[in-house]
């Protein structure tokens, strides 16, 4: 696989931000006075479980949302072997009543001609 812009793909040191912002993201709880704690506490282990748990989803979603994000803007591709075997091309002329006229060289039509044969790769047939 190939890439058209490759210098995009440094972007992807960018994916250490939002691991940094997870990882010293810091959150006091607040302490409340209440009668049977014990309930509480066995609520609270449970909510921490779970929100540990979405959080690092959501983590994960968003580091894969960044980095399709980049690869999508590095615009891969995969390169054909031989993919020019085959494959016929078309050149248009104009020959509209301007290319009739006369040029330093001759018609200009016949010259355009002679540059298009000359410049045509050794291999293809014309």
């Amino acid at each position: 696989m190939q890439f058209k812009n490759p210098e995009i793909l440094y972007l992807l040191f960018l994916l250490i931000i939002p691991i940094l912002i997870h990882l010293f993201q810091l959150q006091k709880f607040q302490k409340v006075a209440f009668t049977n704690v014990k309930i509480l506490k066995k609520i609270e282990q449970q909510t921490r479980k779970s929100s540990k748990l979405k959080k690092l989803l959501i983590l994960l979603t968003r580091l894969l949302l960044f980095s399709f994000l980049i690869l999508a803007f590095a615009q891969p591709y995969l390169k054909k072997e031989n993919a020019d075997i085959g494959r016929e091309t078309y050149i248009y002329l104009d020959n509209s009543f301007s290319m009739q006229a006369k040029g330093e060289s001759g018609a200009l039509l016949q010259k355009a001609k002679n540059d298009l044969i000359e410049n045509l790769p050794t291999n293809t047939e014309h």
